[in-house]
């Protein structure tokens, strides 16, 4: 998994979507995880269109959700990827998988690119717990040369 951010540090919009946008970033250093931070501010109007036609649409269609008013507007679709508002996109083999924020279709609650990361810190706090129960459970196996743990582990760096 890879992730690039597009994030124009001088256009940040005031709205709730943009919030722990610093946050963010020193989270995707830490994770471990290839990454990219692209200055949206040096890219050009056509380039961040681009930008949003390649990395936003796709995803939002195979997901179903909604992009174009979290990026722009009903007129001017992707005109804040961002600059404005910072897009935040998972890649799998260099395809994008996911794209945040966006908007939910059933409820319209937009996900932010912080609930984004707070899934992920559950989600390896689950991985770490089912860890530690599987290693209890094989405890009574006797030693076969590797914890439960480390598979988990090993299986997130393939």
């Amino acid at each position: 998994m890879a992730v690039e951010f597009y994030y124009d540090p001088g256009d940040v919009l005031d709205a709730p979507e943009n919030e722990g946008v610093e946050r963010a970033m020193r989270q995707i250093r830490k994770a471990g995880s290839q990454y990219r931070i692209v200055d949206a501010g040096e890219m050009k109007r056509e380039d961040a269109q681009s930008a949003y036609e390649r990395l936003a649409v796709p995803p939002s269609v195979g997901r179903r959700y909604r992009v174009r008013r979290v990026f722009g507007t009903n007129k001017y679709t992707g005109g804040f990827f961002g600059k404005g508002v910072p897009a935040l996109v998972v890649l799998a083999n260099g395809r994008p998988q996911d794209v945040y924020p966006h908007e939910e279709e059933e409820d319209r609650t937009i996900v932010t690119i912080n609930d984004y990361l707070d899934s992920l810190t559950r989600s390896a706090a689950g991985d770490r717990e089912l860890a530690t129960r599987m290693d209890a459970l094989r405890a009574p196996l006797g030693n076969v040369g590797v914890t439960a743990r480390e598979l988990v582990d090993e299986g997130r760096y393939r």
